[in-house]
């Protein structure tokens, strides 16, 4: 069977599941989770790169196992198979940068808008989403809403990660300059409800968006959430020099009638977690987690993949001039293949650990 007959079953199952409403996969229960895996030797790539792409900035695997790539230097986003062989392109999007999929099976992406205003040119920060339900999975013709854009005078902010989570809300990370305001600094992470509204600053009370600790969003360029939890936690990656602490795993917690966001972990109560080690990252502009709470970082600036586990211990990592040129974009599947945005040689490249082959 063809993949666009099985596409046409799976869109004809999730009618009927869901009557007049659009099917919501957040209905289902999440798998369970897995401990860690120990045991890990080495990842070797699968088959020949993925390539025809210009400076592809992000990959994800969807929750219909159909792999989406923001095409960057294109302005587009191309629908592919496991196997890489394409299976759509969206219509234009201007510089998508990250993108996700909601249980919904929408695609979410962060990405610009040109405009004219008063004769002056701008462009702008925005995010989209691509209805492919409406248009039963073939993305050429799915509808492309502007669901959020900055204005004018917020032009150098720009958007660098989106990452949905198990109810369709989602998370944004931005950038910018200006962060002297204490109500709407530049840096953030901004919080969307499953219909696109903005959730409140006071979301995030203790989150600064300058410093080098914990808790600073200082130029955050990437976000990843976990795939089979309920939970609002996130892993989100900085890039500002200055920074100590380039990726961190963020959790919320409340405490009496009070509740704050803090890192889950921390150097004194996690003396082993090598993720929050001083100087262990240079430049993440990557991130992904996969079903056993593995963290996932591209260092864009070191060539480099990173892998740690739930507790932020090393596992393995790997890379090179001579593997990567600044990787950015992150997916991993359930068979536990390793997906990379390799933005400088243009390419997708696939990886399994060895042990796996």
């Amino acid at each position: 069977m063809n993949l666009k007959k099985k596409i046409l079953i799976f869109i004809s199952m999730l009618l009927v599941a869901g009557c007049t409403e659009k099917f919501d996969l957040g209905e289902l229960p999440l798998d369970v989770e897995i401990p860690d895996l120990i045991g890990d030797t080495s990842y070797v790539q699968i088959g020949r790169a993925w390539t025809d792409f210009n400076q592809p900035e992000d990959v994800v695997v969807g929750f219909d196992q159909l792999i989406y790539v923001a095409d960057t230097g294109n302005d587009r986003i191309v629908m592919l198979d496991l196997g890489g062989s394409v299976q759509g392109i969206s219509q234009s999007i201007t510089k998508p940068v990250a993108i996700a999929q909601d249980r919904r099976l929408n695609l979410l992406v962060a990405a610009s808008h040109d405009t004219t205003v008063n004769g002056q040119e701008f462009r702008l920060a925005a995010i989209y989403k691509i209805d492919l339900f409406a248009a039963e999975h073939r993305i050429d013709q799915a509808p492309i809403k502007r669901v959020f854009l900055e204005t004018p005078a917020r032009e150098r902010i720009k958007f660098t990660g989106v990452a949905a989570l198990y109810d369709n809300r989602y998370y944004v990370t931005r950038r910018g300059p200006n962060n002297i305001s204490p109500i709407n600094p530049d840096n953030a992470v901004l919080w969307f409800s499953k219909d696109d509204q903005l959730l409140p600053r006071e979301q995030w009370p203790n989150l600064l968006p300058v410093g080098s600790g914990l808790r600073a969003l200082n130029q955050p360029s990437a976000i990843a959430t976990f795939p089979n939890r309920q939970t609002t936690d996130f892993v989100v990656a900085t890039t500002a020099e200055e920074s100590q602490f380039k990726v961190q795993w963020i959790a919320f917690t409340i405490i009496g009638d009070a509740f704050r966001w803090d890192s889950f972990l921390s150097p004194e109560r996690d003396a082993g977690a090598d993720l929050l080690r001083d100087g262990r990252f240079t430049q993440p502009e990557g991130l992904v987690v996969d079903n056993e709470g593995n963290i996932f970082v591209a260092d864009a600036a070191r060539d480099s993949v990173y892998r740690f586990n739930n507790r932020g211990i090393e596992r393995y990592s790997f890379g090179g001039s001579d593997t990567f040129i600044s990787p950015h974009g992150l997916a991993i599947d359930p068979n536990r293949t390793l997906y990379v945005a390799d933005k400088g040689n243009d390419r997708i490249i696939r990886f399994r650990l060895s042990t796996d082959l």
